[in-house]
């Protein structure tokens, strides 16, 4: 509409080359070549359509590297198509991407330049992982202006912190010259928060961590990272990384939803969650610091090498409540 900004968010995104071309290898099943990019966008596309601004979490480096240093160390490494992956992306509307994830150094500094430079190049903003530590902590800032009013959109992206990343993987972004992903934690961006808030009275806040733990419920450490955030003057927390929707809460005021669960994830989860999970819109209208937050629930086979999301249909709603 007219009289309103849309900004949406999306969880857990990856387009799973790296998971493709392992049952291309063993199965004979390539969901990419079988069915295209476009097929894993074609029942969501509205909401890419419909929203003024579209933000993801991207859980893939996009490089073209053929050999990373955590072989035989991590579990999962992804990685997306270096030329493809940024033009499908321009394509579907998506304005941002959050790199500060458990992925996003899975290729080191050489995946994450790739990566920088590749979004750079169809002109979608990154965050949460840099070539430096400076520049990993910025957030992604926006402004908009919308019925005459001034908007200030700040989103704070980044991967809580895991003692295998930072000794084993050396993951985090440290000094100068050392790139990673950010280490998102109040001690560490609360400051942040506040000097924004202090400074500027058109700033909407957001916090988007990668955080919590893999197909599991919230956990204590999100919601003390969460109120932590709240407490310092974020305007509301929408978090990732369980791939599955987790607790959501009215903490002071403001809301917290501790994890959307996948938004496009082209793996194949064995049926280890449920299906559904969640895109997170805010609907700014008249009051800045008050926009409306809308949910919308969201199917992906959690059994399937070749998933497409789509939107929920009538009957699963009592599934997903």
């Amino acid at each position: 509409m007219d009289n309103e900004l849309r900004i949406t968010f999306y969880g857990d995104f990856t387009f799973g080359e790296n998971y493709q071309a392992r049952y291309d290898y063993f199965e004979k099943i390539n969901s990419l070549r079988q069915n295209g990019y476009d097929y894993l966008f074609q029942k969501v596309e509205h909401f890419f359509k419909n929203s003024d601004y579209n933000i993801v979490n991207l859980e893939s480096p996009i490089t073209n590297s053929l050999k990373s240093s955590l072989e035989y160390k991590k579990a999962c490494i992804h990685w997306c198509d270096l030329e493809v992956a940024p033009k499908i992306m321009k394509k579907y509307n998506i304005h941002a991407a959050s790199l500060g994830n458990n992925h996003g150094y899975d290729y080191g500094e050489l995946g994450l330049k790739q990566s920088l430079e590749a979004l750079d190049k169809v002109q979608i903003k990154h965050f949460g992982a840099a070539m430096n530590e400076k520049s990993a902590k910025e957030p992604l800032v926006e402004h908009f202006d919308y019925n005459g009013k001034p908007l200030n959109l700040y989103v704070f992206g980044g991967y809580k912190y895991r003692e295998d990343y930072k000794t084993e993987f050396n993951f985090y972004a440290q000094g100068e010259t050392k790139g990673g992903v950010n280490l998102l934690m109040p001690e560490k961006v609360c400051d942040d928060i506040k000097k924004i808030k202090n400074e500027d009275s058109n700033a909407f806040i957001v916090m988007f961590p990668h955080y919590g733990f893999d197909l599991q419920k919230t956990v204590q450490m999100q919601k003390e990272m969460s109120r932590a955030f709240i407490d310092s003057g974020a305007d509301i927390v929408i978090g990732h990384g369980p791939h599955m929707i987790n607790q959501i809460e009215y903490y002071n005021n403001k809301s917290i939803i501790y994890s959307l669960g996948n938004f496009i994830f082209n793996a194949d989860f064995r049926g280890r969650m449920t299906p559904y999970n969640l895109v997170a819109s805010l609907v700014f209208k008249d009051d800045i610091q008050k926009p409306a937050i809308e949910l919308y629930p969201v199917h992906m086979n959690t059994n399937s090498k070749t998933p497409q999301t789509r939107p929920i249909e009538k009957q699963e709603i009592d599934e997903v409540i």
